[in-house]
């Protein structure tokens, strides 16, 4: 009988999980989740470039420049190759080529920029959170501004994992008994997800205008990890067996697949949102009757 009941248990679970995720996704595509994604998108390829020089000027203040730029060299070690390959010599040639005050000056706009990124996500998470009003502008954009902030700190903090990365590769190793390419490949993901699920994190406590109980935000970032890890595994695994997309799109491949890759991120960002935005909404209970 005990094990029956637990048997029927996880089934309920596993009902209430699937008409969670199918709601969620509805309410995504009613909402033109995948044009909110876009937008999305657009915005955070255009504020890449001046976060790359807000994130120099200002890690620039404490640290070398050579070590700021390991940093950076460490932050894309966890990025799909092609789009590493396609932003980091951007960046190097526009962080390299600047003066010092040149960048500090730089770094005032590109806050700027970068904010307007992150109230692309602010608004998907209104309309995930049933916000009823909006913030006033000026409260909304300097919350943009600091978690602005915090991304940069996030991602040196995953730069500096990234160069302590031979010591995981060891310690994988021995725990695991894999050969070095596996163990480091392994290391990468594993930093590369626990960063995102943490900036997630961060972005779900500030920027929303109805902010949300912090103990009922994890389902939702869980879920935007998973899929973010498995969007970006799989679209690096299907680049690397049809490359004919620069055959495609020429000289303008490396944009159209970043734009993709940065598409897949926000649309991962806001299908989580939606998980907390239905687990909030409803009780399992009614989750039935709620069922398009």
């Amino acid at each position: 009988m005990a094990v029956r009941a637990r048997i029927a248990r996880l089934w309920r679970r596993l009902r209430a999980a699937v008409r969670v995720g199918w709601l969620a996704l509805a309410r995504h595509a009613g909402e033109d989740g995948d044009a909110m994604a876009a937008y999305i998108a657009y915005t955070a390829f255009l504020a890449v470039f001046p976060f790359a020089i807000f994130m120099t000027a200002l890690i620039g203040v404490t640290i070398s420049e050579a070590q700021a730029q390991s940093l950076i060299d460490g932050l894309f070690e966890a990025a799909p190759q092609h789009i590493a390959q396609t932003l980091e010599p951007v960046i190097f040639s526009v962080t390299q080529g600047a003066s010092g005050r040149l960048l500090t000056i730089s770094a005032v706009g590109a806050l700027w920029v970068a904010s307007s990124a992150l109230e692309a996500v602010r608004v998907g998470f209104d309309r995930a959170y049933r916000a009823p009003t909006q913030r006033p502008f000026l409260r909304r954009r300097l919350v943009a501004m600091l978690c602005v902030l915090l991304a940069v700190g996030t991602f040196a903090l995953q730069g500096l994992l990234m160069g302590l990365a031979p010591v995981g590769v060891l310690l994988a190793e021995t725990a695991l008994g894999v050969t070095a390419p596996i163990a480091l490949t392994l290391v990468r993901w594993v930093v590369g997800l626990g960063i995102f699920a943490l900036f997630l994190w961060e972005l779900h406590v500030l920027l929303p205008s109805r902010r949300p109980p912090r103990r009922r935000l994890m389902p939702g970032i869980i879920v935007s990890t998973v899929l973010w890890g498995i969007g970006a595994g799989g679209f690096s695994y299907y680049l690397s067996l049809a490359p004919s997309y620069a055959i495609t799109y020429g000289a303008f491949a490396g944009v159209i697949v970043t734009l993709l890759f940065f598409w897949l991120t926000g649309a991962a960002i806001l299908i989580g949102a939606q998980v907390n935005g239905v687990l909030m909404r409803y009780r399992k209970s009614s989750l039935r009757d709620d069922l398009p």
